[in-house]
């Protein structure tokens, strides 16, 4: 029987690392969309993934952990999506741009982590995330070429639409995924744009 090399045992060990952490994310979301974030307890997420409690933290330091790397995860497709349309385009279209990828970044995520996410004690919504960075420095660059009011602060300003999408969002959530949620954002964003711009 041939050896098998370093190499292949760590692409190996990494697969089933990562197969390993899909796996105890899926039943995290599916016992946390039942029970709630409090509700759930890492016990409870290790007897649904049929894991020893040690698997789980090999793969996550914490149950926070797993929401973090949902937001980590939407940090990058932001960055990603947006980087080469924002090229050349104004600070509206800018906008305009974020708030059809961030639909499409809810959307992918699903509506059922999105229940899950959408829990009162959830902190991550109190923290700066790179995504509302880059909201601002569009803003920023939006009155600096005159196409954005100067009157209303910045940071007020990504409170504003990161308030407008959240509620799209918890709306979307709590009526099923009824209606086109990336319509609803484009329509909110377009309007608020119009108070917006000089």
């Amino acid at each position: 029987m041939e050896k098998m090399n370093l190499n292949e045992k760590t692409k190996r060990a990494y697969r089933k690392t990562s197969e390993t952490q899909k796996i105890i994310f899926d039943k995290a979301m599916h016992l946390m969309g039942e029970k709630g974030f409090q509700g759930t307890t890492v016990r409870d997420i290790c007897a649904e993934a049929n894991i020893p409690i040690g698997t789980f933290y090999n793969c996550y330091k914490s149950k926070i952990d797993i929401l973090k790397s949902i937001y980590e995860h939407g940090d990058k497709y932001i960055h990603d999506a947006v980087e080469s349309d924002f090229v050349g385009k104004t600070s509206i279209e800018k906008l305009q741009i974020f708030a059809y990828h961030y639909a499409q970044l809810n959307v992918q995520t699903g509506i059922d982590v999105m229940r899950v996410l959408f829990h009162p004690t959830n902190e991550w919504f109190a923290h700066a995330r790179p995504m509302q960075l880059l909201i601002y420095d569009v803003i920023e660059e939006g009155k600096a070429a005159g196409e954005l009011k100067t009157d209303i602060r910045s940071k007020q300003i990504v409170e504003y639409i990161f308030d407008i999408f959240r509620g799209v969002c918890y709306n979307w959530c709590i009526h099923g995924a009824d209606f086109d949620i990336t319509k609803r954002m484009e329509s909110h964003i377009s309007l608020l744009c119009e108070v917006l711009k000089k």
